[in-house]
């Protein structure tokens, strides 16, 4: 089987460098910060956590018995 010879006027592709662009580092942040962070995180999910068990079970109240 043979493929198709490429486009003349087609650069040939660089190396693997050349075709992606070098990912932006992400900043450094202090341990403390990144403790409040996933504090703040874990209290926003038990919360919506609570949420959810209360409208579940508004629901399951509102569900006719089979």
């Amino acid at each position: 089987m043979s493929f198709p010879h490429p486009s003349p006027f087609r650069r040939p592709e660089g190396p693997e460098e050349r075709r992606w662009p070098s990912p932006t580092p992400l900043p450094t942040i202090p341990a403390e910060d990144v403790g409040k962070v996933l504090k703040q995180i874990l209290n926003r999910l038990d919360d919506i956590e609570k949420r959810l068990e209360r409208i579940e079970k508004v629901l399951m109240e509102k569900q006719p018995p089979l």
